[in-house]
Protein backbone atom coordinates (compact mmCIF):
# COMPACT_ATOMS: atom_id res chain seq x y z
CA UNK A 1 0.00 0.00 0.00
CA UNK A 2 1.09 3.42 -0.72
CA UNK A 3 1.06 6.01 1.68
CA UNK A 4 -0.01 8.73 -1.39
CA UNK A 5 -3.43 6.86 -2.19
CA UNK A 6 -4.12 6.18 1.20
CA UNK A 7 -4.12 10.03 1.59
CA UNK A 8 -5.83 10.76 -2.01
CA UNK A 9 -8.58 8.23 -1.33
CA UNK A 10 -8.95 8.89 2.33
CA UNK A 11 -9.51 12.75 1.07
CA UNK A 12 -11.78 11.38 -1.58
CA UNK A 13 -14.26 9.64 0.97
CA UNK A 14 -14.26 12.75 3.02
CA UNK A 15 -15.44 15.12 -0.36
CA UNK A 16 -17.66 12.08 -1.07
CA UNK A 17 -19.31 11.58 2.53
CA UNK A 18 -20.29 16.19 2.38
CA UNK A 19 -22.09 14.91 -1.23
CA UNK A 20 -24.00 11.89 -0.20
CA UNK A 21 -25.20 13.95 2.93
CA UNK A 22 -26.22 16.68 0.58
CA UNK A 23 -27.75 14.28 -1.54
CA UNK A 24 -29.60 12.27 1.07
CA UNK A 25 -31.09 15.56 2.41
CA UNK A 26 -32.14 16.81 -0.88
CA UNK A 27 -33.83 13.83 -1.99
CA UNK A 28 -35.31 12.74 1.01
CA UNK A 29 -36.77 15.97 1.68
CA UNK A 30 -38.22 15.96 -1.66
CA UNK A 31 -39.69 12.51 -1.15
CA UNK A 32 -41.10 13.29 2.19
CA UNK A 33 -42.79 16.34 0.45
CA UNK A 34 -44.57 15.00 -2.35
CA UNK A 35 -45.47 11.73 -0.81
CA UNK A 36 -47.88 11.82 2.21
CA UNK A 37 -49.26 8.56 2.14
CA UNK A 38 -45.70 7.88 3.27
CA UNK A 39 -45.06 4.87 5.97
CA UNK A 40 -43.42 5.45 9.34
CA UNK A 41 -40.36 2.56 8.37
CA UNK A 42 -40.14 4.45 5.19
CA UNK A 43 -39.35 8.12 6.82
CA UNK A 44 -37.39 5.92 9.80
CA UNK A 45 -34.84 4.88 6.70
CA UNK A 46 -34.91 8.15 4.97
CA UNK A 47 -33.95 9.50 8.30
CA UNK A 48 -31.42 6.91 8.92
CA UNK A 49 -29.87 7.46 5.43
CA UNK A 50 -28.75 10.59 6.12
CA UNK A 51 -26.37 9.73 8.90
CA UNK A 52 -25.24 6.49 7.72
CA UNK A 53 -23.93 7.04 4.03
CA UNK A 54 -21.60 10.00 5.54
CA UNK A 55 -20.67 7.33 8.45
CA UNK A 56 -19.93 4.73 6.04
CA UNK A 57 -17.25 6.68 4.18
CA UNK A 58 -15.86 7.53 7.73
CA UNK A 59 -15.22 4.48 8.32
CA UNK A 60 -14.26 3.03 5.30
CA UNK A 61 -11.43 5.62 5.15
CA UNK A 62 -10.70 4.56 8.72
CA UNK A 63 -10.45 0.89 8.21
CA UNK A 64 -8.03 1.79 4.89
CA UNK A 65 -5.90 3.84 7.18
CA UNK A 66 -6.05 1.29 9.50
CA UNK A 67 -4.65 -1.53 7.29
CA UNK A 68 -2.32 0.65 6.05
CA UNK A 69 -0.49 0.83 9.99
CA UNK A 70 -0.70 -2.70 10.67
CA UNK A 71 1.12 -3.74 7.36
CA UNK A 72 -2.04 -3.96 5.53
CA UNK A 73 -2.09 -5.77 1.24
CA UNK A 74 -3.86 -3.44 -1.43
CA UNK A 75 -7.00 -5.20 -1.05
CA UNK A 76 -8.00 -2.71 1.87
CA UNK A 77 -8.28 -0.20 -1.40
CA UNK A 78 -11.76 -2.71 -1.82
CA UNK A 79 -13.32 -0.59 1.51
CA UNK A 80 -13.45 2.27 -0.36
CA UNK A 81 -15.91 1.11 -2.25
CA UNK A 82 -18.42 0.65 0.15
CA UNK A 83 -19.93 3.72 0.35
CA UNK A 84 -20.25 3.98 -3.79
CA UNK A 85 -22.59 0.55 -3.17
CA UNK A 86 -24.48 1.88 -0.57
CA UNK A 87 -25.29 5.28 -2.36
CA UNK A 88 -25.89 3.07 -5.49
CA UNK A 89 -28.58 0.96 -2.90
CA UNK A 90 -29.85 4.71 -1.40
CA UNK A 91 -30.34 6.01 -4.82
CA UNK A 92 -32.30 2.93 -6.11
CA UNK A 93 -34.51 2.64 -3.29
CA UNK A 94 -35.37 6.36 -3.37
CA UNK A 95 -36.10 6.48 -7.27
CA UNK A 96 -38.59 3.26 -6.81
CA UNK A 97 -39.89 5.05 -3.35
CA UNK A 98 -40.69 8.13 -5.80
CA UNK A 99 -42.64 6.41 -8.10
Amino acid sequence: MSITWVIIGSIAQLMLAFFLFMLVVFSAAGIANNNEALKPVHLTLLNLSIYLLPALCLISAGVVIYEYYNGGSAVAYWWYLLPVVAAAIYLAYAVNLNK
